[in-house]
């Protein structure tokens, strides 16, 4: 009998000379590199770290403590001028004098008179116009939650994108494992072709073309180890982490069940009070009502207070120029209060922002409806796909155990000769079909049920998917 090669056998010989010879390389230069088997909860951690969008939208919240301190302070602290030194020296000649009688004539005694002085102090100033210090809180706390949902809807469409990238390299890899496994049962065929040529109940033809098939079958595998290679490549980009060494997919339980235990319209509830960009689009109607209330108070009255503090010193020649000798009777204070009316200075341009402003808050709440909308299609679109899938998955799976059985028994059937090669060959190719079949139904389920949850908003198999 003949020694069989198989295709797996060459690939780890080749795997083995091509790790040594890596490895003699690697010990001259000191280090060896390893692939990491990457789980899919280490593949979020490692995204949520790295990712650069994420990473972006994680960074504004820091604005948050310190823009809120911020308007707590500008609101009601006061302006604060410290006046550390203004001193002065100058003179005035007085050329005109008047009479008796008010009349101008020449002063008879024109001369420069001088004089200086040094001031010192502090000025605080409060500034009010109608509720805004409440106005001016309250939109730096819609800031905050503006940016706390980008994080949110930021991380949820990242997590979707991770495990989405992440089940589509293990499918990749678990449709490579099956191409090896068809080139495995092509060397049965050509095998068992080559022992009936030898005791002449086959001829040649059967051979060759068993010997095609296997070359053919060599083909598909460099084919699927490319698209495994570009998956795994898709996944790094998404975790974004440009120190991160080779990686694989760990093994993990894929998420399938029989969805007519979910509910339609529960699903709907649940993604109308869930889903992300909704909650941005809510946060979006509260910021233009905001901006509605904040258009009509810039007509109220703006209130201005001002208490100064400071000493003085002010005498005749140089005697005050850079004077810093505090004395009792040269301090002074003064305390001021203006009001305004802003209302009756720019009237119709207060009238044209409030206008603006409620236009916004309608587009806005359009934009909000249309958008309960499209999350409704969403769901209930993507519910159908995944009970499409899962049935497809239930027939993909009989589809296989039968052509299966159709290959055991056409091979017994070539064996005894009831059955011609190329018969043999269509049952093989049916019973591979049904097993990439079987493999690209469960990730196609898989697929559904990310959409599905991306749509929600929330997961729906947790333990499966990795969680959020």
């Amino acid at each position: 009998m003949k020694a069989r090669v198989t295709f797996r056998a060459l690939a780890l010989g080749a795997l083995l000379l091509s790790g040594l010879a890596r490895e003699a390389d690697a010990q001259v230069a000191g280090t060896v590199e390893e692939v990491e088997r990457l789980t899919l909860d280490a593949a979020l951690e490692i995204a949520r770290r790295a990712n650069p969008g994420y990473r972006q939208a994680e960074a504004a919240l820091d604005l948050n403590p310190i823009e809120s301190r911020a308007t707590w302070a500008n609101q009601v602290l006061p302006d604060v001028n410290i006046n550390l030194l203004r001193t002065g020296y100058g003179g005035n000649l007085t050329r005109r004098a008047t009479d008796f009688f008010g009349n101008p004539i020449e002063n008879p005694e024109a001369e420069w008179v001088f004089n200086s002085s040094t001031r010192q102090g502090i000025t605080l100033n409060w500034t009010i116009q109608g509720l805004s210090l409440f106005d001016a809180w309250a939109r730096q706390k819609q800031t905050n939650v503006d940016r706390t949902l980008q994080v949110d809807a930021t991380g949820w469409t990242l997590g979707a994108e991770v495990r989405r990238s992440f089940f589509d390299a293990l499918e990749a890899r678990h449709l490579l494992e099956v191409e090896e496994s068809i080139r495995e049962s092509r060397e049965v065929d050509l095998e068992s072709a080559r022992r009936l040529f030898d005791i002449a109940q086959r001829s040649r033809v059967d051979v060759l073309t068993a010997e095609l098939q296997v070359a053919q079958q060599d083909q598909n595998i460099q084919q699927q180890l490319r698209s495994y290679e570009q998956a795994v490549l898709a996944l790094r980009t998404v975790l974004g982490d440009p120190d991160l060494g080779p990686i694989e997919p760990a093994e993990e339980e894929i998420p399938v069940f029989d969805p007519s235990a979910l509910d339609a319209e529960a699903l709907v509830e649940l993604a109308l009070r869930a889903n992300p960009t909704l909650e941005q689009a809510r946060s979006g109607v509260s910021g233009a009502r905001l901006g509605v209330r904040e258009a009509r108070r810039n007509w109220y009255p703006s209130l201005n207070l001002n208490f100064d503090y400071g000493r003085l010193a002010q005498t005749r020649e140089a005697e005050a120029f850079l004077d810093l000798d505090p004395q009792p009777t040269e301090w002074q204070s003064s305390f001021s209060v203006f009001l305004s009316l802003p209302a009756l200075e720019n009237y119709f341009q207060d009238r044209a922002d409030v206008a603006r402003a409620q236009v916004e808050l309608e587009n806005q709440e359009f934009g909000l409806r249309e958008r309960r909308l499209t999350v409704e299609q969403q769901v209930r679109t993507e519910f159908i796909n995944l009970r499409n899938q899962y049935q497809s998955l239930e027939l993909a799976t009989r589809s296989l155990a039968i052509a299966g059985e159709t290959v055991r028994l056409a091979r017994e059937e070539y064996r005894l000769g009831t059955r011609t090669f190329e018969q043999l060959q269509e049952a093989v190719s049916q019973e591979a079909d049904a097993r990439r079949q079987v493999i690209q139904a469960r990730y196609g389920f898989v697929d559904a049920l990310l959409a599905l949850e991306e749509a929600v908003g929330r997961p729906l198999a947790p333990s499966a998917t990795g969680g959020r």
